[in-house]
């Protein structure tokens, strides 16, 4: 297992530090059906305020690519929020004291509960650290999910009223048949059998997430925010998109799928231009990150 880690470290830092990835990634502006780079992306940000970037969270080439198009957005926008599914609303604090220099990295991935790849968004972080720039913890707390996907979005009222400020204030709209459809699919059709309360719980995901982003929004129009989630958050702009539209409809947003195909070397460009207004193709020979 550490041999693997150390492998991964390597392969991560050699990648960025010579932009190797850039072999392993192929870009369309499916608007257009144009080819494009990661400059293209940031452009198209000019007018936009929120970038969605849909992952596979083990994907250890789109990680290189968040890095390069983060560090980017840096370089041409003065603020630049960052937006993260990987750590939950009752974790803000322990972010904000790491980006502070109040505490070491290893206290925020104990504290604050960072996944188990943390390492794979520890760059990102660092660069907010450095640029001053904030992190916004958009998710959810895990007990909270579970709890709906136990007993039901009902159950959520009969929490101590402190709890509720790391839950969305708003209802959580259930009537999304095309993205029910779509979720007990990807559950290998096994959804239906296990009754709704387990999508409920993805749309508590999504709706909380959505009204972080429109927090940090208000807080400051002027920022671009970029938001890291699985790509199923986002997708078809379902999920979380849907929701922020459905709370902020002045919030412009952009969105962008990062997947790893069996058609790699040769794209069914029309097949995949749905999921988003780019589309990242991560070459599927390249060693996951876990």
């Amino acid at each position: 297992m550490l041999i693997y880690a150390i492998g991964l470290f390597f392969l991560h830092t050699t990648l960025f530090a010579q932009q190797e990835w850039e072999k392993h990634v192929k870009i369309v502006d499916s608007r257009t059906g144009e080819s494009a780079g990661i400059e293209d992306v940031v452009a198209a940000m000019e007018h936009v305020d929120v970038l969605f970037f849909g992952e596979e969270h083990n994907d250890s080439i789109a990680h290189l690519v968040q890095a390069a198009l983060y560090q980017s957005l840096l370089r041409t926008y003065s603020d630049v929020t960052l937006s993260m599914e990987m750590f939950e609303r009752d974790a803000q604090l322990v972010v904000d004291e790491y980006l502070g220099g109040h505490i070491t990295e290893a206290k925020l991935e104990a504290e604050g509960k960072a996944w188990k790849n943390y390492a794979d968004y520890a760059p990102l972080v660092h660069m907010a650290q450095t640029a001053n720039q904030p992190v916004i913890a958009a998710n959810v707390p895990t007990r909270y999910a579970n709890l709906v996907s136990r007993k039901g979005l009902n159950a959520l009222h009969a929490l101590p009223k402190v709890a509720r400020k790391y839950l969305t204030a708003q209802p959580v709209n259930t009537d999304q048949p095309l993205y029910e459809q779509k979720f007990n699919q990807a559950m290998g059709g096994h959804g239906h059998g296990m009754g709704p309360t387990i999508f409920h719980a993805q749309l508590l995901r999504d709706a909380t997430m959505a009204e972080s982003i429109s927090k940090a929004w208000r807080q400051n129009k002027r920022a671009k925010i970029l938001h890291l989630n699985g790509r199923f958050h986002s997708d078809e702009s379902l999920g979380t998109v849907a929701a922020l539209q459905s709370l902020r409809k002045k919030i412009a947003v952009l969105t962008v799928s990062c997947f790893s195909p069996d058609d790699f070397e040769d794209p069914d460009w029309e097949k995949h231009a749905p999921m988003g207004d780019f589309i990242i193709l991560t070459d599927p020979n390249v060693p996951k990150s876990f």
